[in-house]
């Protein structure tokens, strides 16, 4: 019999992270979910409201794929060039200034260490 999947919609590292220990203080975790919190704790490094004001401006002003705005929140590349590779399949041309932008939007969360919930 197939299994009916929840909704499906694209989550940052740090939303995943909250939604998993919301779940941890309710009931055990399963072992993949598990993986997927201790992989969360030690890559998350903004909150979840950040993540997600990042990933709206980005998809917003500079009409970035969901994909790549997810991607960028996630890694927040440091540097412009490792920010020109992940953006090398947008159908779109971004021009330098566009990505200088979008790196100083990202630039102040480059440095932060992983936070735990």
């Amino acid at each position: 019999m197939p299994k009916h999947g929840l909704d499906k919609k694209p989550l940052t590292i740090s939303e995943a992270m909250r939604i998993l220990q919301e779940r941890s203080e309710e009931s055990e975790l399963s072992y993949w979910q598990r993986v997927a919190f201790e992989h969360a704790m030690q890559n998350a490094r903004i909150e979840p409201e950040e993540s997600r004001k990042i990933v709206a401006r980005l998809m917003k002003k500079y009409k970035l794929s969901e994909l790549s705005a997810y991607t960028i929140a996630n890694i927040l590349p440091p540097s412009t060039e490792e920010l020109k590779d992940l953006l090398s399949k947008e159908p779109q041309m971004l021009t330098d200034s566009d990505i200088n932008e979008i790196f100083d939007i990202i630039k102040p969360f480059i440095d932060r260490e992983p936070k735990a919930l």
